[in-house]
Parts: C-alpha cells; sequence; structure tokens
C-alpha cells in the first residue's frame, strides 16, 4: 500500500472513530459535554468529507 492510500485510510479510521465516539457519549444536561459530543460529531464529518475528497481526486489523477 503506498503512502497516499495509507493516509486516506488513516484519516477514514480516525474520522470514523470520532463519530462513533461522538454517538458513544452521554451529555446528561452537561454544556461541556454537548461541546465536546458536537465538536466530535463535527471533526468526525469534516474527516469524511475530506476523504471523500482526496478518493475522487486520487482516481480521477489516476485515469
Amino acid at each position: 500500500m503506498d503512502k497516499k492510500k495509507q493516509t486516506v485510510a488513516m484519516l477514514f479510521l480516525a474520522s470514523s472513530t470520532s463519530i462513533g465516539a461522538s454517538q458513544i457519549i452521554q451529555s446528561n444536561g452537561s454544556n461541556l459535554m454537548d461541546f465536546t459530543q458536537g465538536m466530535l460529531a463535527g471533526i468526525g464529518i469534516a474527516g469524511m468529507l475530506l476523504v471523500i475528497l482526496t478518493i475522487g481526486r486520487y482516481n480521477k489523477r489516476s485515469q
């Protein structure tokens, strides 16, 4: 596996883990936990979008 594919795979894994962690956290009305849950979900979504864009760009160049 070349370096670029490995980097994209690690970004995908980190993003999906971040989204999973945001779903596991229970806020119980705490503002700090709500903020943390939102940040984890946002970072995960942004990472997934970056993975999609990177894969699309990589496939376009390889054609």
